[in-house]
C-alpha cells in the first residue's frame, strides 16, 4: 500500500492546480464577452500560457489544450505508479476519442475537419497521426500505428465495428462506451478502498458515457452484439453490470423508453426528458454538476490517495471544456446569453 510519502508531491501539485482555477464570475464575464478578443483578455490570468495574447481560435485552443495536457504530464511524473493509469486516463480520454474519429473518417473516406483537442498538443497520438498523410489515408495504418500503445485495444474493436456496420455511425455511440471502458481499465489493480474512492468521484462521468452510448446506439438501431465487441468482456461499471445494461437495451426498442429503464441503474446522473436530445443534455449537465461537486469533496478529504490527485485534474478538465465552449462560441457568433444558459452560469 502506498503511503503519504509516495503521494506527497502529487498532493502538492493537485492543490496548486485547484488554486489556479478561474473563479465562476470570471468565466461568466468571458461568456458574456462580445467577441473572441474580449473573451481571451478576460481569460489572460488563467493557467493556460499565452491565451490572453492569442489572436485566433486555433491559437487559443492550442494554449488551452496544450496547458491541459502539459499539466497532466507533470502530474504523471510525480504520481505513484499505482495511480498512474487513472491520471493518464484524463489525457487518454481525449486522445482515444480523437484517434477513433480520425480512423472512422479515414474508413469512410471523409476528411478530418473538427478542431480536435488532442491535435493541439504534440505529445498525443492524434497530433502525430494528423501530420502523416500516409497514416491518414488508411484506417489499417492508423491501427498499426497504435499497435504498441495503450490505445490499440480500444481502436481495434472500434474499427472492427465500423467494418461490420459498413460505415455505420461508430463515433456517435461507440466512443462513449470505449471511454467508460478506459476508465474502468485504469482503476484495475487498486485496492477496493482506493477504487471505491475513485468510483465515487468518477461515476457521474462514467454513467453519462454509458447512457450516451446506449441511448445513441438504440436510436441508431445498433445490434446488441456490437456492445460486447466494443467492451471486450463482462464488467460491472459503477455498480451496474454490463449484462444487466445490455438486457435493458435488448428489451427496449425505443431510446426514450430505454433511458427511463436505465434510470434505475444509473443513479449518479439525472435521466429525464421527452427526446433523445433532452435526455442527453440533461444528463450531461447533471454529470458535470455532480462531477464537480464530488471532485471538490474529494479534495477536502485525505490527500494521499488516487481520488485526491485525480479530482484536481477533473476540475481542470471541467474548466478546460467550459473555456473551449466559450471561445468557440465567440468564433461562431453564438449569443452570449445562450452561452451563459448552456454553461449554467445564469445565477452568478
Amino acid at each position: 500500500m502506498r503511503g503519504p510519502v509516495e503521494y506527497a508531491q502529487a498532493a502538492v501539485v493537485a492543490r496548486a492546480i485547484k488554486s489556479r482555477l478561474l473563479r465562476a464570475d470570471v468565466l461568466r464575464e468571458a461568456a458574456l464577452a462580445k467577441d473572441l478578443g474580449e473573451a481571451l483578455i478576460t481569460l489572460r490570468e488563467s493557467m493556460y500560457p499565452g491565451v490572453g495574447e492569442a489572436k485566433t481560435l486555433t491559437q487559443a485552443l492550442t494554449s488551452i489544450w496544450g496547458g491541459y495536457f502539459k499539466t497532466i504530464k507533470h502530474m504523471a511524473k510525480v504520481t505513484p505508479g499505482e495511480a498512474l493509469n487513472i491520471v493518464l486516463a484524463l489525457e487518454r480520454e481525449e486522445d482515444l476519442r480523437d484517434v477513433t474519429i480520425i480512423a472512422y473518417r479515414s474508413a469512410v473516406g471523409k476528411p478530418v475537419e473538427e478542431k480536435l483537442p488532442s491535435a493541439f498538443y504534440e505529445g498525443t497520438l492524434t497530433y502525430n497521426i494528423l501530420r502523416d498523410p500516409e497514416l491518414l489515408a488508411s484506417p489499417q495504418k492508423i491501427l498499426e500505428f497504435t499497435e504498441d500503445t495503450w490505445a490499440y485495444k480500444y481502436v481495434e474493436p472500434a474499427l472492427r465495428v465500423t467494418r461490420e456496420l459498413k460505415g455505420g455511425a461508430t463515433p456517435l455511440w461507440a466512443i462513449p462506451l470505449l471511454i467508460a471502458r478506459l476508465y474502468n481499465d485504469s482503476m484495475e489493480g487498486l485496492s477496493s478502498e482506493k477504487r471505491s474512492g475513485l468510483e465515487r468521484l468518477l461515476c457521474p462521468h462514467i454513467e453519462y458515457r454509458l447512457l450516451s452510448a446506449l441511448v445513441m446506439a438504440r436510436h441508431l438501431d445498433i445490434p446488441s452484439r456490437f456492445i460486447d465487441m466494443v467492451m471486450g468482456r463482462k464488467v460491472t461499471l459503477c455498480g451496474a453490470p454490463l449484462e444487466e445494461l445490455k438486457g435493458l437495451y435488448e428489451r427496449e426498442a425505443d431510446p426514450v423508453s430505454l433511458a427511463g429503464e436505465l434510470r434505475g441503474l444509473l443513479r449518479d446522473i439525472r435521466v429525464e426528458g421527452k427526446s433523445v436530445y433532452e435526455i442527453l443534455f440533461n444528463s450531461m449537465r447533471s454529470s458535470r454538476y455532480n462531477l464537480k461537486s464530488r471532485a471538490i469533496s474529494s479534495m477536502s478529504g485525505y490527500p494521499f490517495n488516487p481520488a485526491f490527485i485525480t479530482a484536481s485534474l477533473v476540475l481542470l478538465k471541467l474548466e478546460v471544456e467550459m473555456i473551449t465552449f466559450i471561445v468557440a462560441s465567440k468564433e461562431y457568433r453564438v449569443k452570449p446569453a445562450e452561452v451563459v444558459e448552456k454553461l449554467g452560469l445564469e445565477t452568478l
